[in-house]
Formats: structure tokens, C-alpha cells, sequence
């Protein structure tokens, strides 16, 4: 793995691959999508009162609208911590919830049969570790989001001394 250093704010905006350009893109259209299709989806999932699993079901659907929603708005924010929120929380804390919906209320999720529901949290699983992936190994993400280039980097190089905030000439020394 490279070593990633921290820069300025101001440097990383200056490099060429800050941005949401790229292969941010993708990422960037699904959350849009998503959050325009969440209340959709509310309306045809939820469960009046009274309903097998209503409390569960509809506990569950808001869970994951409001992460859609809050990972949706720290994306667009370029949070410097999102790739490790991103982790914990889809990636691990999802999955527990799954393994969890799997054993206390099997059909929950609409499957049937608990190897249905298995392969559902499968599938689940892996169309959100691809991001993962990307996020921790492309410098396009650390830059626009994390400000921290390689070690390498020729930008590196370019990047000026760190300025004295003081603007008058040091004081004279005294005997």
C-alpha cells in the first residue's frame, strides 16, 4: 500500500484529480437515484398496523432510508470520513443486521426461505463492497475527499513551503 500524506485543503483542490469527475460519478448518480426512489419504495413496502412483521418491517425500511439519505448527503459533502463510515456502517453493521433479520424474523425481508434470504444478504453484500474497493484504492477519492496524496506524488514537490503568518520581519535579536 502507498503512504498517504496529508496536505492543505488548498493543495488538494489545486491537483488534478480533485473532483467529483471520474469514476465518482457512478457512485454519485446511484445515491441521486436512490434518494429520489426512497419514498417509493417506502410506500410500496410499508406495512399498515397490525400487519405479520409490520413493527419490524417498517422499522427496517426507515433504518435504511435515513443511512440512504444521511450517506447520500456526507457523499455530496466530500466528508473526510466517509470511506471508514462507509465500511463500519454498510458494510458491517448492514451485514449484522442481516445475519440478525435472518434468525429473528426470517421472512422479513421477503424471503421465503432462509437460503433465499442468505443469497439476498449475498447479493446485498456484494454490490456494496465494489465501492469499498474503489474508495480505498483510488487517489481520486483520497484527494477529493480525505486532502491526503501519496508520498509520492509529483504534486508533492510542487507544494510551497508552509507560509509564516506573520507579515513583519522576524524581531532583532537582543543582547
Amino acid at each position: 500500500m502507498a503512504k498517504w500524506v496529508q496536505v492543505d485543503p488548498r493543495v488538494a483542490e489545486a491537483h488534478p484529480l480533485h473532483g467529483m469527475g471520474g469514476w465518482l460519478r457512478l457512485p454519485s448518480f446511484f445515491l441521486a437515484l436512490t434518494v429520489l426512489a426512497m419514498p417509493l419504495l417506502l410506500l410500496r413496502e410499508w406495512r399498515p398496523p397490525g400487519a405479520p412483521d409490520a413493527l419490524l418491517l417498517n422499522l427496517d425500511l426507515l433504518v435504511s432510508a435515513g443511512l440512504t439519505l444521511a450517506a447520500a448527503v456526507l457523499w455530496f459533502r466530500r466528508w473526510r470520513l466517509f470511506r471508514p463510515a462507509y465500511f463500519w456502517v454498510f458494510l458491517v453493521a448492514d451485514t449484522v443486521l442481516q445475519i440478525a433479520a435472518l434468525t429473528l424474523a426470517p421472512g422479513l425481508r421477503g424471503a421465503e426461505e432462509p437460503a433465499e434470504a442468505v443469497a439476498q444478504a449475498v447479493l446485498g453484500l456484494a454490490l456494496l463492497l465494489p465501492l469499498a474497493i474503489a474508495m480505498q484504492r483510488s487517489r481520486r477519492f483520497r484527494v477529493t475527499f480525505e486532502q491526503r496524496l501519496r508520498a509520492d506524488d509529483p504534486a508533492l514537490a510542487l507544494t510551497p513551503p508552509a507560509a509564516s503568518h506573520s507579515t513583519a520581519p522576524p524581531p532583532a535579536p537582543s543582547y
